[in-house]
């Protein structure tokens, strides 16, 4: 797996080279260019997918109305200009870096169609970013943002309500910020795309998770510790006498109870009985704790209590956090738990089967409080309120934890605590690993729904059109890919699943979703046979695909296949390598010697992508001698 740092090191290279060579091409033309918009497009596709020399309408149309508007501070009288550069990065694509000609029509009109979107977009300040929200009041307040003492002194304003600003849009931008990730709402909004798919369990086996967990057997414990109700004290707390007597029933470790002299002293009651509030299974009428008669059912269907209970902890609020104190003020993690939890949701669910280090579920955190709060890297932010906000977050953790969510361990290998260290950029950083479990993938699922995210089940992509499915499973790990390709495939007449898979491994859009269709094929039997072995007669690169997936299902003897048939579905493969970004990668994992057979592979083998492989090979690729065998390779297919 490629370090995450040297892969971001070696896009930022490459985003430089790019536009030095974009400068040099326009001066060439003798245009007039703003390499600003240039390097903010750039910072777009390495803050992405990492692909910077291949564009089509969709990176189009995120850049103009996603990227730019949460991003990009510009002046009214500079949004003309970048269209215009634009248009002038579509024509340096193909003239200079092999782009292929025949998009440029289409990308000139995607630019033009964007444009009148992009300037609206840019002009309301509900799309933009918090960072860009902060930025713009500092620019009108007339504050040098390369002053740091200058900056803190504004955001020191800002805390103090001497600075107006429209708190409704602050609070737009923030729920916006919350339901899509890093800086906004990264699209999600206005773009179809699901997020990945993912296996949960059987409704019965979720049951049972969720009948185990100790969420649910302390809810059940106090609702019956409540029984006709319990008086609570005037700041509405349970009396201490009462508080030791549930932790007891709850088995609270019996060393602190002797020394608590209030509820606040025993955090894991304070934190239940909240928790059993905001899930509506008790209230507090008249200075007294009592069940919620209605929410007694609950008890008896463990799912569905915990649903309930996991629903309503966003609403917990600083309780989450631990007891308040008298001598701190509220929390202010606590403050903006729910666009917390949403950010943390997204985080792990995505993550698929892949536990995440607690350090950057840290770092997501702290662009939360800090845009919700409006405090500034340094200054206000000192370590001091850092260390506070952590711990509220361990606290937040360790509660999911108790509802059976999540899984926290502490990573024991020397290479991941070497990683996670330098991730982080501290010298003590937290090894925490975080990884939803089985029971906490469907929550958050649930919780995604229920916030208007399109994340879709094993079973609604096993009845879906073909496209929705290779584009849900694009990026998705081998094992849930496989699973759902085969669910698809089986849920379907052989012969007419078989007849729908070859259309896409013909036709799809990128070499990527392609290959999903041929590892699909395999799950279709003589039906899929028939289909490759009609593809191979027909040639070109489906017909070289079909070989190798003859081959390699045993339909054909390895001696039958031809050379180019087979250099042609080498190159398909490559080309795949080459969407996902990995195309360097791909190649640095074998010797020097069998890159430049590869290299020159490419050259021969007449794939259409191969002018584009060769080029980023040529610009790229580490090895000198690799990257000019790309470069003669290229400027042989040219003469």
């Amino acid at each position: 797996m490629s370090d995450p740092v040297d892969v971001l090191e070696q896009l930022e290279r490459q985003a430089d080279r790019l536009v030095a060579e974009f400068a040099d091409w326009a001066a060439g033309q003798g245009l007039d260019a703003d390499l600003f918009v240039i390097e903010a497009a750039l910072s777009s596709r390495v803050a992405g997918d990492g692909v910077l020399d291949r564009w089509d309408m969709a990176d189009v149309e995120r850049l103009l109305l996603d990227w730019f508007p949460r991003k990009v501070t510009l002046e009214q009288s500079g949004l003309p200009g970048v269209i215009t550069t634009l248009h002038h990065w579509v024509d340096f694509l193909v003239a200079a870096r092999g782009g292929e000609a025949g998009r440029v029509d289409v990308l000139h009109s995607a630019v033009e169609r964007c444009a009148a979107e992009f300037r609206a977009r840019m002009s309301d300040e509900r799309n933009h970013g918090p960072a860009k929200f902060w930025m713009t009041r500092m620019l009108e307040h007339g504050v040098d943002v390369a002053d740091g003492d200058a900056v803190n002194g504004f955001l020191g304003a800002v805390q103090a309500g001497e600075i107006d600003y429209d708190q409704d849009v602050l609070a737009e931008i923030m729920r916006r910020h919350a339901a899509g990730g890093e800086d906004g709402p990264a699209f999600q909004e206005d773009d179809s795309a699901p997020l990945p798919p993912v296996l949960v369990p059987s409704e019965g086996e979720l049951a049972s998770a969720a009948e185990n967990t100790d969420l649910v057997v302390r809810f059940r414990a106090l609702v019956t510790w409540v029984g006709a109700g319990r008086t609570l004290t005037a700041t509405k707390r349970l009396r201490v006498a009462d508080a030791r007597e549930l932790a007891l029933r709850l088995g609270v470790d019996g060393a602190f109870l002797g020394r608590a002299r209030s509820s606040a002293d025993l955090p894991e009651v304070s934190l239940l009985v909240a928790w059993a509030r905001a899930a509506r299974l008790v209230r507090v009428v008249k200075g007294r704790l009592l069940v919620v008669k209605s929410s007694i059912g609950l008890l008896d269907r463990p799912l569905d209590l915990w649903l309930r209970a996991f629903e309503a902890f966003g609403a917990l609020g600083p309780a989450a956090c631990g007891p308040e104190s008298p001598y701190e003020a509220p929390s202010l993690l606590g403050q903006v738990l729910p666009e917390v939890t949403l950010d943390l949701w997204l985080s792990l669910y995505t993550a698929g089967e892949a536990p995440v280090p607690v350090e950057l579920l840290a770092g997501r955190t702290r662009e939360v409080v800090t845009a919700g709060f409006g405090f500034g890297a340094g200054g206000l932010f000192l370590d001091l309120r850092e260390m506070m906000w952590r711990r509220d977050l361990t606290a937040v953790l360790t509660a999911l934890e108790t509802s059976g969510a999540l899984e926290l361990r502490t990573s024991a290998d020397p290479w991941e605590r070497d990683k996670i260290a330098e991730l982080s950029g501290r010298d003590d950083p937290d090894l925490t690993l975080v990884q939803l479990t089985p029971l906490g993938l469907w929550g958050v699922r649930e919780a995604l729904r229920a916030e208007g995210f399109d994340a879709p089940s094993a079973e609604e992509l096993a009845h879906a059109p073909l496209a929705r499915l290779l584009d849900a499973i694009e990026h998705c790990g081998p094992e849930i890919a496989s699973s759902l390709l085969e669910a698809w495939a089986t849920s379907r007449n052989a012969e007419v699943a078989a007849t729908e898979l070859a259309a896409f491994c013909v036709n799809g859009p990128s070499p990527a979703t392609r290959l999903l269709a041929w590892a699909a094929l395999g799950h279709t039997g003589e039906a899929g046979a028939d289909q490759a072995r009609r593809l191979r007669s027909e040639g070109g690169v489906a017909g070289g695909m079909a070989t190798e997936w003859l081959v390699s299902h045993g339909e054909l003897a390895s001696g039958a296949a031809g050379h180019q048939e087979m250099m042609l579905a080498l190159s398909e493969n490559l080309a795949a390598a080459h969407d996902h970004g990995i195309l360097i990668d791909e190649l640095a994992g074998h010797p020097v010697h069998d890159q430049l057979g590869l290299v020159r592979a490419m050259a021969t083998a007449g794939h259409p992508d191969s002018v584009a492989m060769l080029t980023t090979i040529s610009h790229d690729h580490p090895r000198r001698e690799v990257a000019a065998a790309a470069a003669e390779a290229l400027g042989s297919s040219r003469r």
